[in-house]
């Protein structure tokens, strides 16, 4: 698990039609994973390994949280 966390966390991905990278987990936005860069937003997602086609497909966003976001979070 330590060597797949470095090799992703090291790695970017070309996301295409964003079938195969996932939203969270995987560095495509930026310089690191989403997960680590919202870290409170990626533990009340319902749904870490989806992919970004998933997310993207509809206005608004599908992202599901398992509560409901409020105030300044």
């Amino acid at each position: 698990v330590r060597v797949k966390s470095a090799f992703f966390h090291r790695t970017k991905f070309i996301i295409g039609n964003g079938t195969s990278t996932r939203f969270w987990e995987d560095t495509w936005l930026g310089e690191m994973p989403l997960a680590i860069q919202y870290p409170s937003l990626y533990n009340i997602v319902q749904r870490r390994d989806a992919y970004v086609a998933t997310i993207l497909q509809s206005n608004p966003l599908n992202i599901q949280f398992r509560r409901t976001l409020a105030g300044n979070r």
